[in-house]
């Protein structure tokens, strides 16, 4: 891609063609015991792709962000990595989207 030497923002349209190394991003909402959250937050910090990990209040305990290469490295890391985690009680992916 050419480099830009104006200063002004870029259209959309340039925005929408950007190639990223990681083009799936998503929050990921957990339910946890809560003895487990500390366990947890550790095992997530381990893992390729999560950028983010906080404790929070509300409905769930933990949100995740993530940003991965495809949708198959995405649900290998929910389903494998983050539900096999012992106190993870649900989790919920919410992929990013354009509007």
């Amino acid at each position: 891609m050419e480099t830009r030497s104006e200063n002004y923002p870029m259209s959309i349209t340039e925005l929408m063609e950007l190639e990223s190394e990681y083009s799936i991003k998503a929050y990921i909402l957990i339910k946890a015991d809560p003895r487990e959250i500390p366990s947890i937050m550790l095992a997530l910090s381990t893992f390729e792709g999560v950028r983010t990990a906080d404790v929070v209040t509300g409905p769930y305990d933990i949100i995740v962000f993530v940003e991965v290469k495809n949708q198959d490295e995405l649900g290998r890391l929910v389903i494998n990595k983050i539900h096999s985690l012992e106190g993870v009680k649900e989790a919920l992916t919410c992929v990013v989207v354009r509007i």
